[in-house]
């Protein structure tokens, strides 16, 4: 497309989304609100009204303006509609709406087979549809439905190619629970909130996760598979292929067959609701199946700590059973912090969130979303919103892959090479990158570009049992100096991080503008930057640690987890370069994990995401140091492995492993067993692509990765086994002084 015609369109988008915004508006008012010129609004106005996207409405005084009142804008009958389906064990259900967000028709039909739905979709191909968005309870997987599903028709169809085809314009099919979470945040009772999980429970059970604001589909979408969470190793075989998977007790599905047995006649979910207002064993049948649920939402909660679980299913009501038996196993097993300020409700769209979510990502494939995008306030100029959508997409790659030939930057981003020279050269003079000697190549070289080094330097540091280890950098990330200071074992964490203050003032002495980023072996809140009120460490609870720092300092301080920090490093410079969806697991005695996903650095609404030290393993377990009995981490700890050691502590333990000492070595084997079964929960919500292993457990060998491979594969749900890979960490002691560094840069 030319040039000049994309600007046309960019411009008309523009007028389309303003009146759409606005309601009635007139064309004085356009050319104020879009920055254009009166004549340029006066001729895309023209050619909207003649296609009927556009209509006028008759002038009508109000008061406010004197002289003859402006003829209204509003949007015409030919502007169109956006279609959302949703496609369940109960069948489908459609909804058409107007460019407004206006529900025009609804309805549901019973079945629910692929011929069906593309029957229905195309009763409306005659409409002017700008995007169909279709949701279907099952994983994909390429765009391929994963067998294993609640639609066994499904199973090996590629649905969004196919509608396309049979429709004439673009339909995209996402996973139902995403576009739930989507409708939830738009419509319900997730309007607002940044950390959020919603959990739909009926034949299957599906979760959509928004995290840090963004829906998380997962590495190959097939994130939320809590239904396939196995509970119960030796309990019924599920469809899946794997046995007492959470679909197996929790599903409205078996929830009805079990009542079904005592009570000798088929009931519907609103019954066994009713019934359990009156019958005490229902009661309790829909209670403990809020138990279970509540079980492995604790897991949730105490991995991605969000702070609103929502709830929706034909079983659930406000104060019933089951929101109860979920609110009381979160209780129980969640962190007292997470479980404190973690909300869970009932939805208030009673089923209709997936479709609401539907018409909502339809809507943003519209001209009114595209211009809604691009729109800004007066005097901004048309492309700009493009230039920086550019700008950002090289800078995110040269901070990845380092320097890069202008050739490469081109090949790699797919944008016109004109444009990709221009952008190249505003950063250039912006002072955010740099040339540099290109690589060694035959042939003419192309110009090479780097990440500029601004005035100034970054310091790293990691704080953990042994000491403190610093890296200091220029303002590119290039390494300038590192060192390591052994700490003084002590109580009082006000200490150690004046101990960390002060070997960074001797680090900085000499350089000006610097930056601090310390990484702690313990949650920090993402806003306020404080530890906890109650920690499990208690020298490192109720004060900010960068404030401290910073006021000894005089400069800016961030305070990060260190298994967080340590994700982060491992994405943008070690195992897991390139990858957008990274679990690291931290196996050490005292383990933990870090999310990156979707490219970005995870840590939850209040800090505590990767908390895996206190997912819980048995019920009746060793006495872990949170208070509660079976956490992960209480089976990790040097206590636990006595039998072999005369002195308990990891590095004996580590030391037997490394000589070749064969009980040490399978009992790091089994330690990795125990964290792969214990994370693949995990992995079932999160759909990582890698999975790092870090931490002194690795030292000896791969004795734990092993583990870890094997239980992962073991007890993962098939469609998030499928696309996961596990690999060593590559960056050793030095992977959370390295993230610290990066989350400055």
């Amino acid at each position: 497309m030319v040039a000049g015609r994309r600007v046309h369109l960019v411009r008309r988008d523009l007028i389309f989304a303003a009146v759409r915004e606005a309601g009635r508006i007139s064309r004085a008012d356009l050319a104020k609100r879009t920055g254009m010129a009166r004549m340029t609004v006066t001729g895309l106005v023209a050619e909207l009204l003649e296609a009927g996207l556009l209509a006028e409405t008759d002038a009508t005084p109000d008061g406010s303006r004197p002289g003859r009142p402006a003829r209204l804008l509003t949007l015409g009958e030919q502007a169109g509609v956006v279609v959302g389906a949703i496609v369940g064990g109960d069948g489908i259900r459609i909804a058409v709406a107007d460019l407004a967000g206006r529900i025009l028709d609804e309805r549901h039909h019973p079945g629910n087979d692929p011929a069906e739905l593309a029957e229905l979709l195309s009763a409306y191909a005659g409409d002017r549809v700008w995007a169909t968005v279709v949701g279907l309870s099952a994983a994909i997987l390429d765009g391929v439905v994963q067998p294993g599903t609640v639609l066994p028709g499904w199973a090996g169809r590629a649905p969004a190619r196919e509608l396309s085809e049979r429709l004439g314009h673009r339909v995209t099919v996402r996973n139902g629970a995403d576009l739930c979470v989507i409708g939830e945040a738009a419509h319900g009772v997730a309007a607002g909130r940044r950390d959020v999980c919603y959990l739909r429970v009926t034949t299957g059970i599906g979760c959509g996760l928004m995290l840090g604001g963004h829906v998380h589909p997962g590495a190959t979408g097939v994130a939320g598979e809590l239904g396939h969470v196995q509970v119960d190793e030796t309990g019924a075989l599920c469809r899946c292929g794997n046995r007492g998977c959470l679909e197996t007790i929790a599903s409205t599905r078996q929830i009805l067959s079990s009542l079904e047995v005592a009570y000798g006649e088929p009931l519907t979910a609103a019954r066994a609701v009713a019934l359990s207002h009156t019958d005490a064993a229902v009661e309790r049948v829909l209670a403990d199946a809020g138990r279970m649920l509540g079980r492995v939402l604790a897991d949730l909660a105490n991995t991605v700590n969000p702070e609103l679980v929502v709830l929706d299913g034909p079983l659930i009501e406000e104060d019933g059973p089951v929101l109860a038996g979920v609110r009381e196993a979160m209780r129980r097993y969640a962190q007292p912090e997470v479980a404190a300020t973690t909300e869970i409700r009932m939805t208030g769209l009673t089923g209709r969130a997936g479709l609401l979510g539907a018409v909502t990502l339809a809507m943003r494939a519209t001209p009114v979303a595209r211009g809604d995008r691009t729109l800004r306030e007066i005097h901004v100029k048309v492309g700009q919103h493009e230039r920086a959508v550019r700008r950002e997409v090289i800078v995110d790659l040269l901070r990845a892959r380092g320097a890069t030939t202008r050739s490469d930057l081109a090949r790699i981003t797919r944008l016109p090479r004109a444009a990709v020279t221009e952008t190249l050269t505003e950063l250039t003079r912006d002072g955010v990158i740099e040339s540099c000697p290109p690589p060694a190549r035959s042939g003419r070289p192309s110009p090479s570009f780097r990440m500029a080094a601004p005035p100034g330097v970054v310091l790293g540091m990691s704080m953990d049992l042994d000491g403190l280890r610093a890296i200091l950098t220029d303002r590119g990330g290039n390494r300038l100096a590192d060192g390591f200071r052994p700490l003084a074992p002590g109580l009082d964490g006000r200490v150690v991080i004046r101990a960390a203050a002060e070997y960074a003032a001797e680090l900085l002495a000499g350089h000006d503008n610097p930056a601090v980023a310390l990484s702690v072996p313990s949650p920090v809140h993402p806003v306020t930057g404080e530890f906890g009120a109650r920690s499990v460490l208690p020298m490192f609870s109720g004060f900010s640690p960068g404030e401290l720092i910073s006021g000894m300092l005089g400069c800016p301080v961030v305070v990060g987890n260190n298994a967080q920090l340590a994700a982060l490093a491992e994405t943008r410079r070690g195992a897991a370069r390139g990858a957008r969806d990274v679990l690291y697991l931290k196996a050490a005695q005292y383990v933990g994990a870090g999310i990156v996903a979707g490219g970005r650095s995870y840590g939850g609404s209040i800090g505590y995401a990767g908390e895996i030290g206190h997912l819980t393993v048995r019920d009746m377990g060793p006495l872990c140091v949170c208070g509660r009995r079976g956490c992960l981490g209480a089976f990790l700890m040097p206590s636990y492995f006595g039998a072999l050691l005369e002195r308990p502590t990891e590095e004996r333990l580590i030391a037997l492993a490394a000589e070749g000492h064969g009980p040490a070595r399978r009992a790091l084997l089994d330690a990795g067993r125990l964290i792969g079964r214990t994370v693949a929960v995990v992995c079932d919500l999160l759909n990582p692509a890698v999975v790092v292993v870090g931490g002194r457990f690795t030292e000896p060998g791969d004795q734990v990765i092993e583990g870890i491979r094997e239980s992962l594969r073991r007890h993962c749900a098939p469609s998030a086994a499928a696309g996961l890979t596990v690999v060593r960490a590559r960056l050793g002691v030095e992977a959370e002084a390295l993230g610290a560094v990066e989350s400055l840069l």
